[in-house]
């Protein structure tokens, strides 16, 4: 009994604050829609390529 408060309120403690983490979303956009645009080239020039040789 003598490690209790007799002015503490009553039942638990209030539940501590949590800011929410900030996540990079964004972060890297641009080098994944040159990499896209890369693709897309490389894609397309095989198939031009390839339609090509069979001409």
């Amino acid at each position: 009994m003598l490690g209790q408060s007799s002015t503490a309120s009553s039942g638990p403690p209030p539940p501590a604050q949590r800011t929410p983490v900030d996540l990079p979303i964004d972060g890297s956009v641009y080098l994944l829609l040159i990499a896209g645009l890369v693709y897309g080239v490389y894609l397309i020039l095989k198939c031009k390529k390839a339609s090509d040789t069979l001409s």
